[in-house]
């Protein structure tokens, strides 16, 4: 995985919507399940961009909890443990998912990074900003229903062999979250490695998957019962986006 952090937005490819949507479609799909997957959401070249992005610029971290602690390893941490403190972390993260919401995967925070002029910008802040301007805004509110003003946060993601995301429904105390999205980027992707953002009922039966893809989006509405499932150890490939959600300012 790379670790490149000198790329620079200037001069690249602009983010845009692909024009060819059928919004109307996609709003009677929202409106019936919450839900909506968006097949080819960006044109060509966004989505181009954005996959070499991910795959081969971020410095990413693994990201991981206990409890409600949010850890955070570097490449470089990763790489100077041990072996056996190595398993340890990974057997501390498999132990607390047995009983607790746990996480654990590779990420960049690109919200807490947007602003920082000490931070090297990628195209995944260029993304930030397009999913915050009023012409993607304008879009959401189309398919969504939505009114008010909206903001964006996002951090992006990468998943592989041993990562997941156990259930949740992404609820906040403040009630502000208002729509959850995943922009997924993944070139290949077969589709017994796992990886699969699932959705549940309230009897805990998979009501609805979608596997990682290229340039799709899924949103959904908050609150809903959903989970990233376990990426197989004989998966090779990584499971690209970005995601967070979409806040209600007012």
């Amino acid at each position: 995985m790379s670790t490149m952090t000198d790329q620079n937005t200037s001069m690249q490819t602009p983010v845009e919507l692909n024009p060819a949507l059928d919004r109307a479609a996609l709003r009677a799909r929202f409106d019936a399940t919450g839900r909506a997957h968006i097949r080819d959401v960006l044109s060509e070249a966004s989505a181009q961009r954005f996959l070499a992005c991910l795959s081969r610029e971020l410095p990413w971290r693994l990201a991981y909890n206990d409890d409600a602690q949010v850890l955070e390893k570097t490449l470089e941490e990763l790489s100077q443990m041990q072996p056996q403190q190595r398993q340890e972390l990974e057997m501390g993260v498999l132990e607390r998912a047995k009983t607790q919401f746990q996480y654990a995967y590779f990420n960049y925070p690109a919200a807490s990074t947007l602003n920082d002029p000490s931070e090297t910008k990628y195209y995944v802040h260029d993304v930030l900003r397009f999913i915050n301007s009023e012409p993607f805004l304008g879009f959401l509110r189309d398919i969504t229903g939505l009114e008010g003003r909206l903001y964006a946060d996002g951090h992006a993601t990468c998943f592989q062999t041993g990562h997941f995301l156990t259930i949740h429904n992404d609820s906040d105390t403040a009630d502000r979250r208002a729509i959850a999205y995943v922009f997924n980027m993944t070139a290949f992707w077969r589709p017994d490695w796992g990886g699969a953002l699932e959705f549940f009922d309230d009897e805990y039966n998979i009501v609805e998957s979608f596997a990682p893809r290229f340039n799709a989006l899924n949103i959904f509405r908050v609150p809903q019962a959903h989970a990233v499932s376990f990426v197989a150890p004989y998966a090779t490939g990584q499971r690209f986006g970005m995601t967070g959600w979409f806040h209600r300012a007012d």
